[in-house]
């Protein structure tokens, strides 16, 4: 448990960095050729027709427009000059696809959100509505499409309104499952109703204070990546020492085992931090693919998880 926590520090460290690095376009180059883009093209009533309808669509201003090929000569400078590609404003440089910012990473972002909606609809098949956590598990699945959805539209197109939504739908997840655990350790334990609607409540107050210092305070990257790595860490421990307790008991936990595995393992795609493969393909996209199948693995347990608590039910009910 110590090496996962560990990585997930280790993946903090380097996403705070490149967060904060942007030396492309702090150099000399770029500079002088926003300027001089800016007032050649972005002075004047006809800035906004020179656009295609597609990117004045997703709100790419002259000066947006200035920055992208502005960027492409100095990576090419970079590159040359032996000193490697670098960021700007804290992102590597991405070819766009119809207006699309990043297209790797809003396609796999796509992929987990078709996920989370295929398994549903097999868990609606597979498990009775009168099962415990049955809708639990439609809330979490509600909430992992929304987050999906805003984390899709921010690789779209990068602005701060989008940039925040990202953040917080991730952040949600994040909280949710941390939620998802308590409750399900709480199951048939005495008061377990009342202890689940204080988590909630103290959970669900904690991300709308939150969400409001994000949007009207300040955009904390540093403190929004500490908390999402804390309660992260508290749900892969949580799980996995849960994990430990039952799976020889019960076959089915070996699933939850492998997710909790995988989770930590994927993650550290993030440590991977490298300029972009074909300018499109880069550590953050490949983190999206391999979350995408990890749904399914995570249905299944839940799947299988509701029929032995259906059977629980069933006994307890026999004996009162």
């Amino acid at each position: 448990m110590k090496e996962i926590v560990a990585a997930i520090m280790v993946v903090f460290l380097f996403v705070l960095k490149s967060v904060l690095a942007s030396t492309g376009d702090r150099s000399q180059m770029f500079y002088s050729c926003l300027q001089d883009c800016l007032a050649q093209n972005c002075s004047g009533s006809s800035q906004d027709s020179q656009s295609f309808l597609i990117l004045r669509a997703l709100h790419w201003t002259c000066s947006d427009e200035c920055k992208y090929f502005c960027m492409w000569p100095t990576v090419n400078w970079f590159v040359e000059a032996e000193i490697g590609v670098q960021q700007f404003y804290g992102k590597w440089p991405f070819i766009r696809f119809l207006g699309i910012q990043e297209p790797a990473a809003t396609l796999f972002s796509i992929l987990n959100l078709v996920g989370h909606v295929v398994m549903i609809r097999k868990f609606r098949k597979k498990v009775r509505p009168s099962a415990p956590l049955y809708l639990m598990t439609h809330y979490f699945c509600i909430i992992c499409c929304h987050a999906w959805l805003w984390s899709t539209i921010f690789h779209i197109r990068d602005v701060r309104f989008t940039e925040i939504m990202d953040y917080l739908g991730a952040f949600s997840m994040v909280l949710f499952s941390v939620y998802h655990f308590l409750v399900r350790m709480l199951a048939f334990q005495p008061r377990s109703s009342q202890y689940s609607l204080f988590f909630g409540m103290a959970i669900g107050f904690y991300f709308v204070y939150h969400s409001y210092t994000t949007f009207f305070v300040k955009m904390d990257y540093g403190y929004n990546m500490l908390i999402n790595i804390a309660f992260g860490a508290v749900n892969i421990l949580g799980w996995s020492i849960w994990c430990l307790k039952f799976y020889k008991r019960r076959p089915y936990v070996k699933q939850c085992a492998a997710f909790v595995a995988l989770v930590a393992f994927t993650t550290l795609f993030e440590v991977l931090d490298f300029p972009p493969l074909f300018w499109v393909l880069d550590a953050h996209a490949l983190w999206h693919l391999s979350t995408a199948p990890l749904a399914i693995l995570w249905y299944k347990f839940l799947i299988d998880d509701c029929h032995y608590m259906e059977g629980q039910k069933l006994n307890l009910e026999k004996l009162a």
